[in-house]
C-alpha cells in the first residue's frame, strides 16, 4: 500500500511538471518583441513631429513683400532723405544708371556734350580731366566725376543724381527727373572768383549755394561793389529755381564809412562793421535734427555701384520686369613714348603716323629744309601738307609730309623704323627715291634703295666756296664705307641720279593741308587735343 501511494505520487508529480512547461512555453510564444514595437513607435512619433515643425516653420516664414524690398535696395544705396516717402520709379532708376554708365563709357550726349574751351580732355567720368579758362584767367586743375548719391533734394520724394569730384568739393553735377526723363539741372565748376556747394536746410531740403567774391550786385537802381555774394536755388520738379540773393556790399564809389552793407534781393537790409566781416561770412553749423543721415554726413559710393544699386532697385519696382543696365567700360590706352591717348581701337599703324604729325603741329620736330636747321609748323603752318602712299608696297601706308613754298618742294617719308627727308624726286620703276639739300657752299645727296624688304642709302656730299668757284672736296658713302670724290665725280654722279629722277619729283609729295580737321577726315578718328600738347584720339570707324 505504500510503494503504490509513492509510485501515485511520482505520477502526479510527472503529470503536473508537464502541464507546466506545456504552459510557459505558449505564454512565452504570444509574448511581442517589445523593444522592436517601442523603437518604432518612437521612429513614427519623430517623423510626425518633424513634419509638424515642419508645417509650423513654413506657416511661419512671412513671406517678403514688394515694399520690403524696394526699402531693402534703398537701404542699400547711398541715399539722402526719408526713404519711406521715396516715390522714384523703375524707370527713373534705370534711366539714372543707364546716364551713369554712358559717363563711364564716355559717351555724354545725355548732356549735349561739355564745353571744350572749358573741358578739351575728358575721356570718361572715372578718368581725371583738366578745367581750363574759367573766369578770363587760366585756372586749370584736375578733376574727376567719381563719387555719387542719390537724395530727395526738394523735400516731393522724387530724388536727384549727385555726381561729383572726390578731389574738388567745387566740381559736380546734378541730375534730375523731369517730364518722365532725366535732365541736367546744374553743372559746376570751381572759379578764381566763385565757388559752389550743396547746402542742406534744416527742413532737409538743400539748395545750390553760389558764393561770388569781388563782383557787383544791385541795390535799389544802383550797382554797388559786392566784396561777397551769395545766390541760392531750390531744387523743385526736377529742375532748379534761384530764390534768394545776398551780399556784403559798400556802394561805389566807395565810402569811408567803415561799413559793409547786406543787400539782400537787391534791397538794403542791414549793415556790418568791417573788422566783423569775416564773422558774419562764417558759415553757423548746420543742426540735423531728421531721422535720416545729415547731407554733410553721407558716403557715397562708385559709379559702377550705384549702377548696381539702381538695378536693384528697379527689379525690386517692377517686380523683376525691368531689363538691367550694363556698364561698358571705356577702353583708354596710353601709348607709351608717345603723345597720343587713344579711346577705343585705333591701329598701332594709325597711332604712329598720328604721332608724327602730333609732333609737327606742337613744334616738337621740324622739316631739315634747304639750310638744314630745319622749318617749324607754328611759323609757316600754311606751307605743311601730309598724305599717305604705299611706297614699299608692303600693304602699309607710309607718311609723307611735303613742305611747300613757291617752286621749292621737298617731301618727308616716314617708315615708322627710319625716314627719308628731303625727297624731290622719285624713281618708281628702280624703287629710288631722290633726296638733295642744296646751299651756297655745299650740296648734299641721298639716294634711298628700296630692294622689296629694306631701304639702303648711298649720300653724296660736296663743298664749294662762296659762289661757287673752288671745290673743296666731297665724299660718297655707299653701304657704310665712305670714300673722298674729285668735283668731276661729284657731277657725273649728281647728274646721273638726277637724271633718273627728271619731272618725276613734280608729281611726288602731300597736297593735304596739315590741320587736325584734315588729319581727323583722312585718318576716320576724332582728336581732342589735351592741355598737355597730347592728343585723345577716338576711332571714327
Amino acid at each position: 500500500m505504500k510503494r503504490k501511494t509513492v509510485a501515485l505520487m511520482t505520477a502526479l508529480t510527472l503529470v503536473f511538471s508537464l502541464s507546466a512547461c506545456g504552459d510557459k512555453t505558449a505564454s512565452q510564444a504570444e509574448i511581442p518583441d517589445t523593444t522592436s514595437v517601442e523603437e518604432t513607435a518612437e521612429t513614427t512619433e519623430e517623423a510626425e513631429v518633424t513634419e509638424e515643425e515642419s508645417t509650423k516653420k513654413e506657416e511661419t516664414i512671412p513671406e517678403i513683400t514688394q515694399e520690403e524690398k524696394v526699402q531693402s535696395a534703398l537701404g542699400e544705396m547711398p541715399y539722402y532723405g526719408d526713404t519711406a516717402n521715396c516715390k522714384m520709379t523703375a524707370e527713373q532708376a534705370t534711366a539714372f544708371a543707364q546716364l551713369i554708365a554712358d559717363g563711364l563709357a564716355g559717351d555724354f550726349s545725355f548732356r549735349g556734350g561739355y564745353d571744350e574751351n572749358t573741358i578739351s580732355d575728358i575721356i570718361s567720368w572715372n578718368e581725371p580731366f583738366h578745367i581750363n579758362q574759367v573766369d578770363a584767367y587760366i585756372n586749370e586743375y584736375e578733376t574727376n566725376r567719381s563719387n555719387v548719391i542719390v537724395g530727395d533734394f526738394s523735400g516731393e520724394g522724387i530724388p536727384y543724381l549727385y555726381i561729383f569730384s572726390n578731389t574738388e568739393p567745387s566740381s559736380f553735377e546734378v541730375y534730375g527727373w523731369n517730364n518722365n526723363k532725366t535732365a541736367l539741372v546744374c553743372s559746376e565748376e570751381k572759379y578764381l572768383r566763385e565757388n559752389s556747394s550743396l547746402s542742406e536746410q534744416n527742413d532737409g531740403t538743400i539748395k545750390v549755394v553760389k558764393e561770388y567774391f569781388n563782383t557787383e550786385v544791385q541795390c535799389g537802381d544802383e550797382y554797388w561793389w559786392a566784396a561777397t555774394l551769395w545766390n541760392e536755388y531750390d531744387f523743385t520738379e526736377g529742375s532748379l529755381k534761384q530764390i534768394y540773393e545776398r551780399a556784403l556790399a559798400k556802394p561805389d564809389p566807395l565810402d569811408s564809412s567803415g561799413m559793409f552793407y547786406i543787400v539782400e534781393n537787391g534791397e538794403q537790409t542791414g549793415e556790418v562793421a568791417d573788422e566783423e566781416y569775416e564773422a558774419y561770412i562764417e558759415k553757423e553749423t548746420h543742426q540735423h535734427t531728421l531721422a535720416y543721415t545729415c547731407f554733410y554726413d553721407m558716403t557715397p559710393c562708385t559709379l559702377e555701384e550705384m549702377v548696381n544699386y539702381l538695378n536693384a532697385y528697379a527689379t525690386a519696382m517692377s517686380d523683376g520686369q525691368s531689363v538691367p543696365v550694363e556698364i561698358k567700360k571705356v577702353d583708354i590706352v596710353k601709348h607709351d613714348g608717345t603723345g597720343i591717348i587713344t579711346k577705343g581701337e585705333v591701329s598701332q599703324e594709325k597711332v604712329n603716323s598720328l604721332e608724327i604729325l602730333r609732333q609737327y603741329i606742337n613744334d616738337e620736330r621740324t622739316l631739315p629744309i634747304g639750310d638744314d636747321y630745319g622749318t617749324s609748323y607754328g611759323y609757316e603752318g600754311e606751307k605743311f601738307y601730309f598724305g599717305l602712299n604705299d611706297l614699299n608696297n608692303d600693304g602699309k601706308q607710309e607718311l609723307l609730309l611735303s613742305y611747300k613754298d613757291g617752286n621749292w618742294n621737298s617731301t618727308t617719308v616716314d617708315l615708322g623704323s627710319e625716314s627719308m627727308a628731303n625727297i624731290k624726286g622719285v624713281n618708281q620703276s628702280d624703287r629710288t627715291y631722290l633726296g638733295k639739300i642744296s646751299n651756297d657752299g655745299y650740296s648734299i645727296t641721298s639716294l634711298y634703295f628700296y630692294d622689296g624688304t629694306t631701304f639702303s642709302v648711298k649720300e653724296l656730299y660736296g663743298s664749294w666756296s662762296e659762289g661757287g668757284e673752288e671745290y673743296y672736296g666731297g665724299t660718297l658713302t655707299e653701304n657704310g664705307t665712305t670714300r673722298e670724290i674729285g668735283e668731276e665725280e661729284f657731277n657725273r654722279i649728281s647728274n646721273d641720279w638726277e637724271s633718273k629722277h627728271i619731272d618725276e619729283h613734280t608729281d611726288f609729295g602731300a597736297n593735304t593741308h596739315l590741320d587736325i580737321e584734315n588729319i581727323e577726315n583722312t585718318f576716320q578718328v576724332k582728336i581732342d587735343v589735351q592741355s598737355s600738347g597730347e592728343w585723345l584720339v577716338t576711332s571714327a570707324e
